[in-house]
């Protein structure tokens, strides 16, 4: 992408001084709406997909790994690896606010926080994982700011309690009607630059158009960068509720 999943992940920063368009609403109401509206945009209330994720670090060998993901609500999330084979079986698990990985090798459950590191690359648990960013962020719009040319309505996004990823993130979303996020600017409490996300490759998976593609960008670490690619996706699954549960991944034994 130059820049998405994530939902599938998204975005930290100050909501000081930014400037509003004049005759746009900076309502909180407004600002909350087109957030709401960007994460519909990718994943839908309930999916299942399918996704590749390729770690880049300078000198190194890509390391690529393919899992399939299942999402229910806002609330519980599923992601499972499928390759390569010496990782095969490795699951996470979201139930509400707690987060789970299952470890074939170690052949145990055990619980992780959501700023701990996804998969060894730039995406965290609580990237992956952040199923509801209104529930999570409060949003106020700040006006507007062009992507690669297209125009993007640009949000502000600060964290209702310590317990999420990102004190505050910056977030833009297109303002052509489609909603669909392409940039988000991670920050620490002190204002300090973590990460840029950014996302593209619009394709139509599962019948419509959406951003397939997100690139996580470390502002740390020269060189460093994660790509998450959905391969395939639909909004409409038959999902059995007990997946989401620690009792199903001890089952995965």
């Amino acid at each position: 992408m130059r820049g998405v999943i994530p939902s599938f992940l998204l975005a930290a920063l100050a909501l000081a001084a930014a400037a509003t368009v004049p005759g746009q609403s900076s309502t909180p109401n407004e600002a909350t709406r087109i957030l709401e509206k960007a994460q519909a945009a990718v994943l839908g209330e309930t999916a299942s997909y399918t996704l590749r994720m390729t770690v880049h670090r300078t000198g190194k060998s890509p390391r690529v790994v393919t899992m399939e993901g299942f999402k229910s609500g806002d609330d519980r999330g599923l992601v499972r690896y499928t390759d390569p084979p010496k990782e095969k079986g490795t699951v996470y698990l979201r139930r509400e606010e707690n987060t789970y990985i299952y470890l074939p090798a170690a052949e145990k459950v055990a619980r992780v926080g959501p700023k701990q590191t996804f998969g060894g690359g730039d995406f965290n648990n609580g990237d992956i994982f952040r199923l509801s960013l209104t529930r999570d962020y409060e949003a106020t719009l700040a006006g507007e700011e062009a992507v690669d040319g297209v125009p993007c309505h640009v949000l502000e996004l600060k964290a209702r309690n310590r317990g999420v990823a990102y004190d505050r993130v910056r977030y833009l979303v297109r303002k052509d009607g489609t909603f669909f996020p392409c940039l988000a600017e991670y920050f620490t409490i002190s204002g300090k630059k973590l990460k840029v996300l950014r996302s593209d490759e619009i394709e139509t998976l599962g019948g419509r158009k959406r951003p397939t593609r997100m690139i996580m960008e470390s502002a740390l670490e020269s060189g460093a960068s994660t790509e998450l690619k959905f391969l395939k996706i639909d909004d409409r699954p038959k999902l059995d509720e007990r997946m989401f549960s620690p009792a199903s991944l001890e089952r995965e034994r």
